[in-house]
């Protein structure tokens, strides 16, 4: 059985969420502030995460900031009555996977969850990656300066290594599997995020976070097609 883990200030909020997607035979547990959620993480593992970005104390952006850099690999839903886009840009930033507006809709959470949790219980061989078994190699070379080791999840920069965020990493791999290929948006939201909902900027913000970190240029866009990798 799949763990969801719910954090969120709001008493009401946690209740009807519990009381809702407990039907979708999910164990559920709740966290009442960021330091909360962060033990409950440690100790519960959930599978899936519904973080409120407005608490006090530490907020969901925060939250969300030290779950991907202590490479949790749980998917992130953030709730926020905030939908503007800076909101939703510094939350997929931070490295949360879906995106969902307060007053919630429960209805639509509701199968959003449900999406969710069909598609990790029953992960599709597209999205597997990151599996050596499927590779010939397990080190991609991009170029004679930069290579991708899929064992250790780390990028070789010029003889620096680079960690990056679950979905830039799976992100870049999919670029370099298909050098001096263009790969339309929708191909990319199909095999990175699957059925997930997301910004029509997320593919944006995940390029741009990737050439910041490692200081590339060879991820070039295609105006109203897509992304490649040139070599």
């Amino acid at each position: 059985m799949l763990k969801l883990l719910i954090i969120d200030d709001e008493e009401d909020i946690r209740t009807i969420l519990t009381y809702n997607l407990s039907k979708l035979n999910i164990e559920i547990e709740t966290a009442t502030d960021g330091l909360m959620g962060l033990e409950k993480i440690r100790s519960f593992k959930p599978d899936i995460i519904i973080l409120d970005i407005m608490m006090s104390g530490k907020d969901g952006i925060d939250l969300c900031r030290d779950i991907r850099s202590n490479k949790l690999d749980s998917f992130v839903l953030m709730l926020s009555a905030s939908g503007d886009d800076y909101t939703k840009i510094k939350a997929y930033e931070a490295g949360c996977d879906d995106f969902a507006n307060k007053p919630i809709n429960i209805q639509l959470l509701t199968k959003k969850i449900d999406a969710i949790k069909n598609r990790l219980e029953n992960k599709r061989p597209t999205n597997k990656i990151f599996s050596p078994q499927a590779e010939t190699s397990n080190e991609i070379k991009i170029n004679n300066d930069i290579s991708i080791d899929l064992d250790s999840y780390l990028v070789d920069v010029k003889g620096e290594k680079h960690e990056l965020p679950k979905k830039q990493f799976a992100l870049l791999v999919m670029l370099a599997k298909n050098p001096n290929k263009v790969l339309t948006r929708e191909k990319i939201y199909e095999q990175i995020w699957g059925d997930t909902i997301v910004s029509e900027r997320t593919i944006d913000v995940h390029i741009t976070r990737i050439r910041n970190k490692l200081k590339i240029d060879c991820i070039k866009s295609v105006k109203g097609v897509g992304y490649k990798i040139n070599l």
